[in-house]
């Protein structure tokens, strides 16, 4: 993969920021896409300084605003370097029981995890490699295949991602661009806030750092595999699920007290409103 060009979207994240430190030390060139300009051109100045030898751009876009999308993509044509992976880390998250969550925060999530991320990749295919395959990944999530209590906009955002990535593989299995899913469990970044960490340590979620997450894409790239879920027990869970989902639901169902607790509202009080509404 050295000497290869990577787009890394999302580069100034968690586990855009591991991606990119790691790819950059298998010797890829790349262009780092993020919302803020300057804690792009930090990373940016700090990869060049470790590797010198690299090809680096920094490149601006902010998902939510159209302008900034096609400018983004006006920047990368003018780049007029062959694309070999784009890597799209775009997203937003949001632990909050279903009948909380505002109806903008919903329709948000749909356009952040979904909608803005698909135009931008019909944008981006005219740029990706053809002289030979290259690669479109898009990170999901384990709630991309588990339905989970707190989640719900997640998932349907993360559901409808793994589902169009299934699709796009096989609409574009005939021509050098591969489309593939990737899905991190639980990740110690900032998109988690205290109470989801602190949850997580309550029922033994098992949680990994950005920097596995970023090893564990690079292997999977080296894979002939369409998509790949890290991690166990949530490998298990993720085909339990599509056999025998009641299992899976039975699992969860014995951590509801404590979800209905950090998500700030408790049992009865919920089914009280449920119930009411």
């Amino acid at each position: 993969m050295s000497n290869l060009t990577a787009v890394i979207f999302g580069a100034t994240g968690g586990i855009g920021h591991a991606i990119a430190h790691h790819f950059a030390e298998k010797g890829l060139n790349l262009i780092l896409v993020g919302r803020k300009q300057d804690t792009l051109q930090q990373l940016e100045q700090s990869l060049a300084q470790q590797y010198p030898q690299l090809q680096l751009h920094s490149l601006r876009c902010d998902l939510i605003d159209a302008s900034s999308r096609h400018d983004f993509i006006q920047a990368l044509a003018a780049l007029k370097q062959p694309i070999h992976y784009y890597i799209n880390n775009a997203g937003m998250n949001d632990f909050r029981l279903f009948a909380q969550q505002s109806q903008d925060t919903i329709e948000q999530m749909m356009l952040v995890n979904v909608a803005y991320p698909l135009q931008l990749i019909q944008d981006v295919i005219p740029y990706m490699s053809d002289s030979q395959p290259s690669q479109i990944i898009n990170i999901g999530s384990t709630f991309g295949s588990i339905g989970y209590p707190g989640y719900v906009s997640y998932c349907a955002s993360k559901f409808a991602l793994r589902g169009a990535t299934e699709a796009l593989a096989r609409e574009y299995c005939q021509t050098a661009i591969r489309f593939r899913y990737f899905s991190p469990r639980a990740t110690n970044t900032s998109m988690n806030n205290p109470d989801v960490i602190e949850m997580n340590i309550k029922m033994g979620t098992k949680v990994d750092s950005p920097e596995f997450v970023a090893q564990e894409l690079y292997q999977f790239l080296q894979t002939d595999r369409q998509s790949y879920q890290v991690g166990y027990p949530e490998k298990v869970f993720v085909k339990l699920n599509q056999l025998m989902p009641s299992r899976v639901a039975a699992a969860i169902q014995k951590d509801l007290d404590t979800i209905y607790e950090y998500a700030d509202q408790s049992k009865a009080s919920f089914i009280q409103q449920t119930s009411a509404s």
